[in-house]
């Protein structure tokens, strides 16, 4: 594994023992499990870790549309898949004990599992304070250090939100002095920067469009 700060960290999922349908692949909820426990049940409660299914090769691209369920004492549900094929999946320390499984509708060869730690954004969300997010910026630099341990002074910290609410969005920042706007990249990010000073003077954050996810990065 890469240390959390990374933007994106692969999961090394191996085949389960037992046989999935062709074009499938099964695991054990366990190696989830033993990713996401290094996050959650850390004083995290202003961060989301979010999984999603991404093409092995570029070339090569996914079958659609992405689905996964997961099995717990012989009883499948599905587990939701958003727009990006990513999911939230749920933290259950209950099904490790259970052997509960997990089958992404995708072959082995052909897929891997990224994750991005963001900051948790309701659904539907188009106004944020910058202390929400400079909440979020501490939380993830409190988690980068523990990662780090003994060289954590080595450790970057918290540099930017990514926001990602369309290419057509924009997030203004408002304060009682005025406004300033912010457009996307060139990849459809909207930037906002851990800045203090930043925050004192413009304490509203506005979208344009609802916040589909966020991504918390070191790099500016």
């Amino acid at each position: 594994m890469r240390k959390a700060w990374s933007i994106l960290l692969p999961l090394f999922l191996a085949s389960a023992p037992a046989l999935a349908a062709p074009g499938s692949h099964t695991v054990p909820y366990k190696e989830f499990f033993d990713q996401m426990v290094r996050f959650y049940g850390q004083d995290n409660d202003r961060l989301i870790l979010r999984l999603s299914v991404q093409p092995a090769k570029e070339t090569q691209p996914l079958d659609t549309p992405v689905a996964m369920s997961v099995t717990v004492n012989g009883l499948s549900q599905a587990v939701m898949v958003d727009d990006h094929n990513a999911v939230a999946l749920d933290y259950r320390p209950d099904w490790v004990a259970q052997g509960a499984t997990v089958t992404i509708n995708q072959a082995r060869e052909t897929y891997i599992m990224k994750a991005q730690i963001g900051m948790k954004v309701p659904g539907g969300t188009q106004s944020l304070r910058y202390t929400e997010v400079q909440a979020a910026f501490d939380q993830f630099n409190r988690l980068i250090e523990k990662e780090a341990g003994m060289v954590s002074f080595l450790a970057p910290s918290a540099k930017t939100l990514r926001v990602f609410c369309g290419a057509d969005c924009t997030v203004t920042l408002k304060g009682a002095k005025g406004s300033r706007e912010l457009t996307p990249d060139d990849k459809g990010r909207v930037n906002i920067l851990n800045d203090k000073a930043l925050m004192r003077q413009y304490p509203d954050i506005i979208t344009s469009n609802p916040v589909a996810y966020t991504v918390l990065t070191t790099k500016g």
